[in-house]
């Protein structure tokens, strides 16, 4: 069990509440919680395809194809390098994202003899 998404924190706490944090893992996952009202700016994905599972609330999702309006249950497929931006309705909105995992940047992790 890693974590129950139906029980969202008390406070309106504001972004990632949740993330997996197994170092040998090879997905992401990240809950998001956005307060009533609050947005995330609209910007340019990560080089990873997201699949997005709304848990609570409702909101809006904007992207390059205009305005998606998001509801408990609604599963969204972000193609990597995607314009995406959210906006929470009047609950709020929540959200579990899943994708391949992006390998960090480590000091010496270049090939041998850089």
């Amino acid at each position: 069990m890693l974590v129950n998404t139906s029980a969202p924190p008390a406070e309106p706490r504001r972004g990632a509440i949740w993330s997996i944090d197994d170092p040998e893992r090879d997905l992401d996952s990240n809950l998001v919680r956005l307060p009533a009202d609050e947005e995330i700016a609209s910007h340019l994905g990560a080089e990873v395809d997201v699949l997005v599972h709304v848990v609570s609330g409702h909101g809006t999702l904007s992207t390059d194809d205009g305005e998606t309006p998001l509801r408990v249950g609604d599963l969204v497929f972000l193609p990597r390098r995607s314009r995406r931006g959210f906006r929470a309705g009047a609950d709020g909105l929540g959200y579990l994202t899943v994708h391949r995992r992006r390998q960090s940047l480590q000091i010496g992790s270049g090939p041998p003899g850089q």
